[in-house]
Parts: C-alpha cells; sequence; structure tokens
C-alpha cells in the first residue's frame, strides 16, 4: 500500500490518464440520471394522457400502468448494480494511476 500522505495528488490530477479517467466517469455519471428522470416524468404524462394504455390489463388484475410503477424498482436496482460494477473499474484505474506516478516508497502494513 502506497503511503497516502507521500502522494502528491495535485501532480496526478494533471496527468492526461487521470484527465481520461475523470473524462469517462463524467460521461457515465451524469447521463444516468438524466436518462432516469425521464423515464420517471413519462409516468405521470402517461397516467394524464395515455390513459387507455395505462390501464389496460396485461394479466391477471395487473394493468400497464401498474407494472410500469414497479418496474422503477427493477430500474434503480439495476442501475445501483450498474455503477457499482463501474466504479470498480475506475477505482481499479485509480489505483494505477497512483501506482504509476506515486512515491516509490511503500508502506510497510504489520
Amino acid at each position: 500500500m502506497v503511503a497516502r500522505d507521500l502522494i502528491e495528488f495535485e501532480k496526478i490530477e494533471k496527468t492526461e490518464e487521470f484527465q481520461e479517467l475523470k473524462r469517462k466517469k463524467y460521461a457515465f455519471i451524469f447521463p444516468v440520471p438524466v436518462l432516469f428522470l425521464i423515464y420517471y416524468l413519462i409516468f405521470p404524462v402517461m397516467s394524464a394522457y395515455a390513459k387507455p394504455l395505462m390501464t389496460k390489463i396485461v394479466f391477471a388484475n395487473f394493468t400497464f400502468g401498474y407494472l410500469f410503477g414497479i418496474s422503477y424498482y427493477i430500474v434503480i436496482w439495476g442501475l445501483a448494480f450498474l455503477y457499482v460494477f463501474v466504479a470498480r473499474s475506475y477505482d481499479r484505474r485509480v489505483e494505477e494511476i497512483i501506482a504509476k506516478y506515486g512515491p516509490e516508497t511503500v508502506e510497510k502494513e504489520a
């Protein structure tokens, strides 16, 4: 483990690798909430303007609107798992960048 107090984070922040990592991270993080917000706002719009579709029974006593509302939970959990998976790759990349540009000294753990 590299001693964190010896790392020059300002120097690392200016590297091309770190800048590329930030671009990739932001390109993933910002569109996801925007897309979910659009998905979220479709429900009240459809409830107001697409009543025949929302009240259509899909199977048993479940309407399309009910299933659409339940799908929020599935989508949120899916996005959470996707973010955790992608964040792990970002964390690995950060550790690689720190190892490359960090100090040569290694802190020995007891």
